[in-house]
């Protein structure tokens, strides 16, 4: 099987900070995140909210990363996707350094314009060492031929800005909300200023924020079954997250467009809501769902449009707000769902979700068609340029993957040759096994193996698959 793919096509592999960085050097060690006080949490483990395992026992990524480059290179691969953690950068908090935000009639922030004094400030409290780092990360890409997709945020923040454990036990009486706050959206803006200053041209292709609806939905919604930070089971909490976070994408969208001159846009990660039948209630609860996970947040950060009432249609429209170069898009499952009367899916909708057919470790439905509909459906609505900036499966026994590679990337094929969806790269996830989040190192999605005593990667089989077609060769499923 011979794989077709456009001239200049982006091939890449991905991982994130927090899920990577830790494991070797006690400079590998970013202990002032939510996410590491929250995996770390003696109680929270207790609750069974988290696995118990230690991020700082991870990869060491921060420590081995050229060995770790040099192996994402060798897959004839041209890019790599990075994400930066914003709790090594500042570790103190940033409500002190200067910059005026235009607020809307609510007080919410529109755009940040920075002071004389800005940068100065934000210099002068800055981790200048974890500043130089990223910054050799990333012209160690360069040198080894990789063009480096950036992420300014993927989920860890600052733990000035969020206790998640006292937000567990009592949201409303604790300071540190994290993105129930607007003063995270505002230092969010200050970031992304001092990051634009300072990384922003180096980087290739930036992506503001990866899956905000996941942020929301598992912190918010699902917390007690998610294990996400701060694991609650709040609907209207959840979408007050969602407002946040697209506030916070609006302000680091136009922040970077502006000082960098790079392709900026933001990811989500849509699953394909397939009905069970073709009975209209199955098909309307197929749509809402995908609606509520998805299409509410693309519509405001990229649109600028805002449903506040859940009803289906946007009651608020923000002038000159958002916008995305491009979408990003992490496709990983599919959930069959159909109506059902006595459900209470996400505490509100008459719906549930059937068991998976072929399933991977984390219990997700594989199914490759649903990317190309998935595809379909964002590039109809939105018409903009896409990414798969994840797509990948836990397989500890790498029995599936080499076939969902495979599958995923014939799919992918069709969408972009057949349908003309202008798909302009794909990362797999991930190219090291990693911290799983809740799950801890239980998931392994890794091309690569990690053995977590010594460190030591072992290439899968399955990663010689996707080698082969990231050079241009022919290819053979091992299941018919």
């Amino acid at each position: 099987m011979q794989l077709k793919f456009p001239d200049g096509f982006i091939w890449g592999t991905a991982l994130s900070a927090f899920q990577t960085e830790m494991g070797i050097s006690e400079d590998s060690v970013c202990e002032g995140t939510d996410w590491y006080l929250w995996a770390n949490s003696e109680e929270i483990a207790r609750e069974g909210l988290v696995s118990g395992d230690k991020p700082q026992n991870g990869d060491g990524f921060w420590d081995l990363y050229e060995e770790d480059m040099r192996r994402a290179r060798s897959l004839g691969t041209n890019a790599i996707r990075m994400s930066i953690e914003w709790g090594r950068i500042f570790k103190e908090p940033t409500f002190s350094s200067d910059g005026n935000f235009i607020r809307n009639e609510k007080g919410e922030p529109l755009r940040f314009e920075q002071s004389p004094n800005s940068l100065r400030q934000l210099k002068s409290l800055a981790d200048k060492d974890a500043l130089e780092h990223y910054g050799k990360m990333i012209d160690y890409a360069h040198s080894m031929g990789l063009k480096v997709f950036m992420t300014l945020y993927h989920w860890p923040l600052p733990l000035w800005l969020h206790r998640p454990d006292k937000c567990h036990m009592d949201t409303e009486n604790t300071e540190e909300k994290g993105w129930l706050d607007i003063r995270t959206v505002e230092e969010f803006a200050k970031y992304s200023y001092f990051i634009s200053q300072t990384l922003g041209r180096k980087v290739d292709c930036w992506e503001t924020i990866n899956e905000p609806e996941v942020i929301a939905t598992n912190g918010y919604i699902f917390g007690p079954s998610s294990g996400f930070p701060p694991g609650l089971e709040d609907v209207p909490l959840g979408f007050k997250v969602e407002r946040n976070l697209a506030f916070a994408h609006n302000l680091a969208y136009k922040i970077l467009k502006s000082n960098t001159g790079r392709e900026t846009g933001i990811g989500t990660a849509p699953p394909y809501f397939e009905p069970k039948s073709q009975d209209p209630r199955d098909l309307e609860i197929a749509n809402t769902a995908r609606y509520l996970n998805n299409e509410w947040i693309l519509n405001a950060a990229v649109e600028g449009k805002f449903d506040n009432n859940l009803s289906g249609e946007p009651d608020e429209k923000i002038p000159n707000f958002g916008g995305a170069d491009y979408v990003g898009i992490d496709y990983y499952s599919r959930l069959r769902v159909e109506y059902f009367q006595e459900g209470r899916y996400a505490g509100a909708l008459p719906m549930r979700i059937l068991p998976c057919d072929n399933c991977s470790d984390f219990q997700w439905d594989i199914f490759a068609p649903g990317m190309r509909h998935v595809l379909k459906w964002i590039y109809e609505k939105y018409g903009r340029v896409i990414y798969i900036l994840e797509n990948g499966i836990a397989d500890s026994r790498d029995e599936k993957r080499g076939d969902f590679i495979i599958d995923h990337l014939t799919e992918l094929s069709k969408a972009i040759l057949i349908d003309k969806i202008p798909v302009k790269g794909y990362f797999h996830w991930s190219l090291l096994d990693n911290f799983e989040w809740a799950k801890g190192f239980s998931m392994r999605f890794g091309l690569y193996e990690v053995d977590y005593e010594t460190k030591r990667r072992e290439k899968r089989k399955s990663a010689e698959i996707y080698e082969r077609i990231c050079k241009g060769q022919p290819v053979e499923r091992k299941r018919k």
